[in-house]
């Protein structure tokens, strides 16, 4: 493929998604291919047509600007149109995770006084008891129609059967009906309405993930979004990406990295969006080979599943693998940089940081590295800039020094919806006069590059000494017995001590591990960061979005579960 020419934004492509959306649709031409969806191939042409129809369709039930629209949706075709179809009439994508518990999406549509509802089938039924119209989108409704298409939409359809339908709701209305009802509109001579969107406006709302307390709804602009992903393309793809280069979009929309890198950066680039909707290692690896996938961003978990499937594939076209989302320890680096250069790959293994508060990223470790210390996550992002204070406070700490990291650019969130209180807590005015935000997470700087340390609120005092479970971790995801582990707090006396929760290696003796890592670990931690139990489970919980769920370990072990 013809490498076009390096890619430029100005401040008006900021002015709304739609608009940059728009670049995207210019430099692709009608024919390239703008999703790929298990073999269907949706190309530029068909792509905006859709998006048009859906903002016609919403148009006619009134609609007006600033409304929230729910998307309940995973990576689904209709996801990804109804997001742009929104933002084309100025209203606002409320983004709820489709396997939320119903009182999460109840609280959702409620917050935001929500009155159309984008679901699925397994979801559907969780919306019952709401004034609110559904738009039942079928997982499979993009499928392709060949025969392996069609095999594939008999079998979950099937599957499906076992989840009911919304009840007591306004209207249900399926998605092939609320888009021919747009399109008819369209023929019929309506003419949409001039794309008005300003920068400031917000886009999206997201919802936290509740790792640390209540979920609470992210507002995140017009400007804050386009900011980072087009921030990305520039440091990441080195402004030298190609239409209909494969990106991989597993990473789930109603994710803020997730939309902002996986989603919108390769849309308005013209690149080829790859739409996975849930993550099994052989069907992943499967479509980043069929579509020839070179942009791979993921979590640790995936790319640790993911690992013994690349062995043996071609790397050398890939330019981009970056691990987000939840700490990439320096054992999963070391490995896929030996991996890609194994494979030709020309690219390294890069972490990188953020938070739904700053839109997924802020910062992220250089194109080109050498050594990295210990949780190094990189330099900012161009644009943004950071401090470290004592945690909780504006005042800074002494170079050097971990302290919490506060984070000031782009892609700043306006607020949290109608919660002024915890909007307060987070947004604090410093004594040069501007607004940080406060992460919540403890880092330092070393030799230039920050180094992740722990989140404020998972450190442990232990004998009066700040102990981080996040380092413990580290240590001991670089010993041959353990495949993963998680430190937790235990209750000592009227004190605490540590905890190590264990998945063995092959080959690992669960009766004897324990004590060989409680010696391992002596020469390499100070005393109170030492384990005193270590218990062996068969696999680590996780929440969600696929982090691991140190809470509910943590409240198991303290007795709260």
């Amino acid at each position: 493929m013809e490498i076009l020419e390096v890619l430029h934004y100005t401040e008006e492509d900021k002015r709304s998604l739609y608009e940059s959306l728009l670049r995207g649709f210019e430099r692709s031409g009608e024919k390239s291919i703008a999703l790929a969806f298990y073999g269907n191939h949706i190309t530029w042409k068909q792509f905006m047509h859709e998006v048009d129809c859906i903002a016609a369709a919403l148009l006619s039930r009134g609609v007006k600007k600033g409304d929230a629209i729910t998307v309940f949706t995973p990576n689904i075709p209709q996801g990804v149109i109804s997001i742009y179809a929104i933002n084309r009439i100025g209203a606002v994508a409320n983004m709820v995770h489709p396997l939320s518990s119903i009182q999460e999406i109840q609280h959702a549509i409620d917050l935001t006084e929500s009155k159309f509802v984008f679901t699925v089938e397994l979801n559907e039924e969780l919306v019952s008891n709401r004034d609110v119209e559904v738009i039942r989108c079928k997982t499979g409704g993009y499928f392709p129609g060949n025969p392996i298409g069609c095999a594939m939409k008999i079998g979950y359809g099937i599957a499906m059967k076992k989840y009911g339908p919304a009840k007591n709701v306004r209207k249900i209305t399926p998605w092939t009906s609320f888009l021919k009802e747009g399109e008819k509109m369209l023929k019929s001579g309506f003419v949409l309405p001039p794309e008005d969107g300003k920068a400031g406006d917000t886009a999206v709302l997201m919802y936290t993930g509740g790792t640390t307390g209540d979920s609470k709804g992210v507002m995140i602009s017009n400007y804050a979004l386009n900011s980072i992903s087009m921030q990305m393309l520039v440091e990441v793809g080195e402004g030298n990406t190609d239409v209909e280069d494969g990106f991989l979009a597993l990473l789930p929309i109603f994710h803020a990295f997730g939309l902002a890198v996986c989603i919108h950066a390769p849309m308005i680039s013209g690149m080829k969006v790859v739409l996975v909707p849930r993550f099994e290692t052989k069907g992943c690896f499967k479509q980043i080979k069929k579509e020839h996938v070179i942009f791979i961003p993921g979590v640790p978990a995936m790319f640790e599943r993911l690992y013994p499937m690349l062995q043996d594939y071609d790397l050398s076209d890939v330019k981009l693998v970056v691990s987000g989302g939840d700490r990439v320890s320096n054992d999963l680096t070391d490995k896929y940089n030996k991996l890609l250069k194994k494979n030709n790959a020309k690219v390294k293994f890069r972490a990188g940081y953020g938070l739904t508060e700053s839109c997924g990223a802020c910062v992220l470790t250089p194109n080109e590295y050498g050594f990295l210390p210990n949780g190094c996550i990189g330099v900012p992002l161009g644009g943004v800039e950071i401090c470290i204070t004592e945690p909780g406070t504006t005042t800074p700490v002494a170079k050097g020094e971990e302290g919490e990291l506060c984070y000031l650019g782009p892609g700043m969130m306006t607020g949290y919806y109608k919660n002024e209180d915890a909007t307060k807590e987070v947004l604090m005015k410093h004594d040069d006069g501007r607004v940080w935000l406060h992460t919540g997470d403890v880092v330092q700087e070393v030799d230039g590059l920050i180094c992740f340390r722990s989140r404020h609120k998972r450190m442990i005092k232990v004998n009066g000494y700040n102990v981080y479970p996040s380092l413990i971790e580290d240590v001991f995801a670089d010993h041959p017995l353990v495949a993963q582990c998680c430190a937790v707090a235990t209750p000592y006396k009227q004190d605490r001590r540590i905890k190590l929760f264990v998945v063995p290696a092959e080959g690992a003796n669960a009766e004897t591990i324990g004590a060989e890592l409680i010696a391992y670990a002596q020469d390499k931690m100070n005393r109170w960061s030492v384990p005193t139990k270590v218990e062996v489970i068969d696999a680590l919980p996780l929440t969600k979005m696929n982090k691991v769920d140190y809470v509910s370990l943590q409240k198991q072990e303290m007795g709260e579960a």
